[in-house]
């Protein structure tokens, strides 16, 4: 395995792992344990803290309640056991209650290579977690063969969660746009207001947005961009007689729309109250330099007296 495709499925991995601390930490023993190469067992030790880290992850993914809810979940016989299999894990990890249907035909869609090698990856990891004779002399060669499938198809799964959810948000993009849009002009942005005397809303631009998460029944997108606003100081009297003044700035902001999950519609979307954030850090840090360009303007603006005219003639 080279060093890029080793950071790169390391780099997944750890997006998967998120800010679970437990999981990084069983995560980092694992890698700890190939390491140790003069140690017989290193793979074996590996396996075993692979195998405990994807059960551990699907669980914290894909809780059982939140998968039974799902339309696409199909109820099983009371003494069948486990009821929610690993398959049905990543699945909900990956598409949360977005329908099949959905999935497969309107984002055109397929994971089940990626969670079958997942499932098989977990298979073979437990070949390796009791040892017999013939699995304990393991050859470097077979090992690494060994790490590259459990990693590519673990780092797999990230994979298809980040693919899903992009779908989604692209599919949803004009509306999204549109959402946000209508629903900032209608808007008080009481953080602006705190600036200045008065303000105006010039320019809304939406710069991305994300699908953050799908549960069994919502999609969550965060949505960002930047706000073109002029800032009043006074009244439009005290403009005209020359003691107000205008700024123009461009602050940026982040707000959170909802949508339903089993079958998106995008004239459905819901804007999250309280959610809009606008960022005025940035004229905070920088008032000082704000003043003295409004105070510049200001002399900009004052009539000219006799005596500071010149004259060539």
């Amino acid at each position: 395995m080279t060093v890029a495709v080793w950071k790169n499925m390391d780099d997944r991995i750890l997006q998967l792992i998120g800010d679970a601390q437990f999981e990084r930490q069983l995560y980092e023993a694992a890698r700890a344990n190939l390491e140790d190469r003069g140690n017989k067992l290193r793979f074996h030790n590996f396996a075993f803290a692979m195998r405990e880290l994807v059960g551990h992850t699907l669980k914290r993914l894909a809780p059982d309640a939140e998968v039974q809810k799902c339309i696409w979940w199909k109820q099983k016989a009371d003494d069948v056991v486990p009821q929610v299999t690993r398959v049905e894990r990543c699945i909900y990890a990956t598409q949360g209650g977005l329908s099949n249907y959905y999935v497969q035909k309107k984002l055109r869609l397929d994971f089940a290579q990626e969670f079958a090698e997942l499932r098989d990856a977990v298979v073979r990891l437990n070949g390796y977690v009791h040892i017999t004779q013939e699995v304990f002399q393991l050859e470097d060669d077979d090992i690494e063969r060994l790490v590259l499938e459990t990693i590519v198809a673990v780092a797999g799964l990230m994979g298809c969660i980040q693919d899903c959810r992009t779908a989604v948000g692209d599919r949803l993009s004009r509306a999204i746009s549109d959402t946000t849009v209508q629903q900032i002009v209608g808007e008080s942005l009481d953080a602006v207001d705190e600036l200045a005397t008065h303000y105006s809303l010039e320019e809304i631009y939406v710069g991305s947005h994300e699908v953050t998460s799908i549960t069994s029944e919502t999609i969550h997108i965060r949505v960002s961009g930047s706000l073109g606003v002029t800032l009043q100081w006074g009244s439009n009297s005290d403009l005209r007689r020359g003691d107000g003044g205008e700024l123009d700035q461009s602050l940026v902001y982040t707000c959170e729309l909802t949508c339903e999950a089993a079958n998106p519609d995008p004239e459905a979307l819901e804007f999250v109250q309280n959610s809009l954030m606008v960022d005025t850090a940035e004229w905070s840090n920088n008032k000082d330099e704000w003043n003295d360009s409004l105070a510049d303007s200001s002399l900009d603006d004052e009539p000219l007296d006799a005596a500071d005219i010149r004259s060539d003639f």
